[in-house]
């Protein structure tokens, strides 16, 4: 890696590079042992968690669900009346 200078020490030359982000490094960065940086890359990946939906969320949905069932309801019971006149 000649030329590079590592990421965390700019006044050293860089010997290694980290396996997970890439950076090269200096001997005092590298962590052999898992071939990545000491500092930011020795903690493992974590994935956000999502986000949960709101409890008003939830309920608008189970009151529009709710509406959109007795409308369907609905509509059967007038189309049956409308077809048992005839």
């Amino acid at each position: 890696m000649a030329g590079f200078r590592c990421m965390n020490h700019p006044d050293r030359e860089a010997v290694h590079q980290c396996g997970r982000c890439g950076k090269p490094l200096c001997e005092e960065c590298y962590d052999p042992d898992l071939g990545r940086c000491r500092e930011h890359c020795d903690e493992p990946l974590v994935k956000p968690q999502p986000k949960g939906r709101s409890a008003a969320f939830r309920a608008i949905v189970a009151i529009l669900a709710i509406i959109g069932a007795l409308t369907v309801l609905l509509a059967a019971i007038c189309g049956a009346y409308i077809f048992s006149l005839s």
